[in-house]
């Protein structure tokens, strides 16, 4: 996926990707900015990269594996009562079948 930079800056901290690639470097997010993680720049700010406005409207490549959605099967125990049980099943089965097609459809964008 690729982002503008103008856009990557104005993301909330929150949101914000952990690895990207701008200007044939890998920079992570480490505290409040992004740094070089290779090259003969290392350690250097993504800021320190941007020369004029133009720079702004460049893209980046958000380079870090999305995690898929963990399944509710997983976490589940199950409960006593026959009725609520067999009912809780079943909801979790059609929730991890939709999990199951998130993940399958976020791996082929």
């Amino acid at each position: 996926m690729k982002i503008k930079i103008i856009d990557l800056l104005n993301t909330s901290k929150n949101e914000l990707p952990s690895k990207i690639k701008a200007f044939n470097t890998t920079f992570e997010f480490i505290g409040e900015n992004y740094y070089a993680t290779t090259g003969d720049y290392k350690d250097t700010n993504l800021l320190e990269w941007i020369h004029d406005v133009d720079d702004l409207n460049d893209e980046v490549e958000i380079t870090e594996e999305e995690k898929e959605i963990e399944k509710i099967g997983k976490i589940y125990d199950g409960f006593t009562d026959s009725y609520y049980d067999t009912c809780l099943e079943t909801l979790i089965k059609k929730v991890d079948e939709l999990v199951d097609e998130i993940n399958k459809l976020k791996k082929e964008k």
